[in-house]
């Protein structure tokens, strides 16, 4: 159980930085400054703590079965300081207007989304869930979404759209999980992901408050978080943080990458740099699982049967020192970003040399981490 102080001491933190965002409300800059560097103490904090008072209670048991980079147990809880920042988005954005936005149900619903996700992860490092129960959350999660029309309109034809819908979202939430096998990659990864729909969602769509809040808050708690992640981490985010972290994404995604902004003319050009503008963003990740999907299946393996055959794993086969698999990973991210900020925003016109230059900077990624993947495979 963690000490009276701690609650009472990241209650007040919070508290005084809601206020402290209520009475700057005048001056946007130094609001979202107070923000952000309030959310990164508040997850730090958070960690902290339970780092220094969780011991091996939240220590998640790796089934006997199954392979981990790291055997060593370690806290894997996280996590809890992304919610923390996710609440946190929530209160500040009531206190700094009192608009009816909250009222939206697709609001509701995205909220309603991400807290299932973090009652499923949290289920999930305390019981080790089984892969149907996470599935069929998984697919709830997806449902609820469509039915508030948060869904991929990439094709204009309904079934095709809401089938892409429900594979992206199980997809992704799972992609980020199976991502998360050594120090500070998925956080990174995450990180890199997030300001880029954060980017592209203000500069090119009209973006959300609320929405641009919470992407700030996960942004910043995933930065506190990785004081305790990186190489060599003391604490993982456990199931709790990715999928949080999944599900946010594959949200904010279908916003603002997978569909155009509302203005805009709707054409297979429209389609195709929408598309590009999603690999771009999630090389990393869709690289990952798809490598080891196809090598797990070639050897009659379960594709969710953990083992040490990870693009990451096979950067430090190569003699990549693991400190610098999470910095390399998120440098790509950031190339990734750059090209898809290019295509959406720089240039405003149909650009075939720009379209053809990203596509192949997602296949050479892809090829250069599967050929290394498939190189050293007595280890996996």
């Amino acid at each position: 159980m963690l000490p009276l102080h701690f609650i009472f001491l990241t209650n007040y933190l919070s508290l005084a930085i809601l206020f402290l965002l209520k009475f700057l409300v005048m001056n946007e800059y130094i609001m979202m400054i107070f923000f952000c560097i309030g959310i990164v103490l508040i997850s730090i904090l958070t960690n902290w703590f339970l780092l220094r008072y969780s011991g091996n209670k939240f220590s998640k048991d790796v089934p006997k079965d199954t392979l981990r980079w790291e055997m060593k147990r370690k806290p894997a809880i996280g996590g809890i300081s992304f919610f923390v920042g996710f609440l946190i988005a929530i209160l500040a954005f009531f206190l700094m207007t009192h608009s009816t936005e909250f009222d939206n149900t697709k609001t509701i619903a995205m909220l309603l989304c991400i807290t299932a996700a973090c009652i499923l992860g949290l289920y999930d490092d305390f019981a080790n869930a089984p892969v149907s129960v996470k599935f069929i959350v998984q697919f709830l999660i997806a449902i609820t979404l469509i039915c508030v029309d948060i869904r991929i309109h990439i094709t204009h034809i309904d079934a095709i759209d809401i089938i892409l819908t429900i594979l992206w979202v199980v997809g992704i939430i799972n992609s980020l999980n199976m991502l998360d096998n050594m120090d500070g990659v998925t956080a990174s990864v995450s990180i890199c992901i997030l300001l880029g729909i954060l980017l592209i969602g203000s500069l090119n769509y009209n973006m959300l408050l609320l929405n641009q809040l919470i992407i700030i808050a996960l942004i910043c708690s995933i930065i506190g978080f990785l004081f305790f992640n990186h190489y060599p981490s003391k604490m993982y985010m456990g199931d709790i943080g990715s999928l949080i972290l999944g599900c946010s994404l594959a949200i904010f995604s279908i916003i603002y990458l997978w569909n155009p902004p509302v203005d805009s003319h709707f054409d297979i050009h429209t389609a195709i740099r929408q598309l590009v503008c999603v690999m771009l963003l999630f090389v990393i990740p869709l690289t990952d699982t798809s490598t080891v999907f196809i090598k797990r299946i070639r050897r009659g393996q379960s594709p969710f049967k953990g083992d040490k055959g990870h693009t990451t794993h096979h950067l430090v086969y190569a003699g990549l020192h693991q400190k610098f698999v999470a910095p390399l990973y998120a440098l790509i991210t950031l190339a990734g970003m750059a090209l898809a900020l290019c295509l959406t925003y720089f240039v405003k016109q149909w650009n075939w040399p720009l379209i053809i230059l990203s596509i192949l900077y997602c296949i050479i990624v892809w090829v250069v981490l599967f050929t290394l993947a498939n190189k050293h495979t007595e280890k996996d």
